[in-house]
């Protein structure tokens, strides 16, 4: 989308050093579904003009090594927004009730002036772990369980 940072460089150094990737592919447009697909080379247009694989190997979230994810805000807390229908949230929802510490990081790719002080919250959202931009890379803190306890 022209408001989110190419993420073709990256998919291609990826593949370069011989990675497997999995790309977002969405399944269900009235619920905000998606699900992660092999590429495979091939990739077609989606109803939003994204570029996705139409075929390939399914893998589940909680599976992926690293997640990294375009974006349209962030912020310094590790919040992100994205084009505002949740997709990623709901697919890495599961993060939000884990009972262990793995769990594939989330990373932002973004512009530096994408980057806000805060961004509004709510209690499904799925914060990012780093975000990488043209002049860096920031991690953000861990976020603490409702215990008090480390999630």
């Amino acid at each position: 989308m022209p408001e989110e940072i190419d993420t073709g460089p990256l998919v291609r150094a990826a593949l370069r050093r011989g990675c497997h990737i999995f790309l977002p592919r969405v399944t269900d447009y009235r619920r905000y579904r998606m699900q992660f697909v092999a590429f495979n080379g091939r990739l077609r247009r989606s109803r939003y003009g994204i570029s996705e694989p139409q075929t390939g190997r399914v893998l589940p979230a909680r599976q992926l090594d690293f997640i990294f994810m375009p974006l349209v805000g962030f912020d310094l807390q590790g919040q992100r927004i994205g084009m505002g229908r949740g997709y990623y949230d709901r697919a890495l929802g599961y993060l939000l009730r884990r009972q262990h510490w793995f769990s594939p990081p989330r990373v932002g790719v973004a512009f530096d002036c994408q980057q806000v002080l805060q961004l509004p919250t709510r209690a499904h959202d799925v914060p990012l772990t780093a975000v990488i931009t043209p002049t860096g890379i920031r991690h953000f803190p861990r976020p603490m369980a409702s215990s008090g306890t480390p999630a």
